[in-house]
């Protein structure tokens, strides 16, 4: 397990940190560039609950300067989702494809969930954590 999954992953027994924040944005930071899910700022900033942009430019130029970021736990659970969705599609993609992982998010998807949107157009239409709780269960179940 990477260290940043490692991290977030002990949400349940411990409570982030500013340290947890820095490194979670960070990883969000690499995953919106075009090689990856090809995130717009203001996609970025929706994904996170519709944090204001000025805010959200902050929060990554502290946290690309390797500053702790302190944030609040919505926005804490909603990178931790979106972290979990990303090594889930991981999973799923076969291992001569990996690319696949990053392209899924962003593929509109023929699912009746989706309703031809891809799942990063769902979770940005619907802007709530519980379409990211919903990603999250979609494709956790889709791994087994």
């Amino acid at each position: 397990m990477n260290p940043l999954a490692a991290t977030i992953k002990q949400q349940s027994s411990h409570a982030f940190t500013p340290e947890h924040a820095r490194a979670a944005l960070q990883w969000l930071h690499k995953m919106s560039g075009a090689e990856y899910w090809n995130l717009a700022v203001d996609e970025q900033a929706e994904l996170l609950g519709g944090v204001p942009k000025r805010t959200y430019h902050e929060w990554k130029r502290r946290a690309l300067a390797g500053e702790p970021v302190e944030l609040s736990r919505d926005t804490l659970e909603r990178l931790s989702l979106l972290l979990g969705i990303a090594k889930a599609l991981q999973i799923i993609a076969p291992a001569e494809h990996s690319e696949l992982a990053y392209r899924w998010f962003t593929t509109p998807n023929q699912n009746s969930l989706f309703q031809g949107l891809s799942p990063k157009d769902y979770a940005i239409a619907r802007g709530s954590i519980e379409a990211l709780y919903t990603l999250r269960r979609y494709y956790d179940a889709a791994r087994g």
